[in-house]
């Protein structure tokens, strides 16, 4: 795996979509942050990704669809302590019809650190058949500008080579 060249100056060319301070109560029995809390982070951040292109809890109630992570990759770049404040900011690398790819990148506002990176590709699903389907137009086009705006970031993303939309 190579080393991330990836800077918290072209993190933050990126949108910030979610941001707390670490509880103790996410530490684990090794004493620090558990693996279920870097998802989680980034959960939050894709779950504000979502409600801003239409894919949100009223997309949810209203249409027979809701979203499914297929893939995840972690890369741990620097530990998370309680009481850190930390702040996620969410990259889309490729969309399909039916899927996008995202990476949440994890900074420890605290120690001025990019902390991790998670990747992660997730399907639409109609809840009816619970198999995958196409994106309604509107959220995709939303999801296709965003693509758009992430292309044009002057550094590549650094994503693990094995995943994709």
């Amino acid at each position: 795996m190579s080393r991330i060249k990836t800077t918290l100056a072209d993190v933050r060319q990126l949108d910030k979509f979610y941001e707390r301070t670490i509880p103790g109560d996410f530490l684990d029995e090794n004493d620090h942050v558990n693996v279920q809390y870097y998802l989680r982070l980034v959960e939050k951040g894709l779950g504000a990704v979502f409600c801003q292109v239409g894919l949100g809890k009223i997309y949810a109630a209203a249409d027979p669809y809701g979203n499914f992570a297929l893939e995840q990759h972690i890369r741990y770049l620097a530990e998370i302590m309680v009481d850190d404040r930390v702040s996620v900011y969410i990259r889309l690398v490729d969309l399909s019809p039916k899927r996008a790819y995202f990476m949440g990148f994890l900074i420890n506002e605290t120690r001025e650190q990019l902390a991790a990176i998670v990747e992660v590709v997730m399907m639409n699903v109609a809840m009816s058949q619970r198999r995958g389907a196409p994106f309604p137009v509107a959220p995709h086009a939303r999801l296709g500008e965003m693509l758009a705006r992430h292309e044009q970031l002057p550094w590549p993303a650094p994503v693990c080579g094995v995943m994709r939309a």
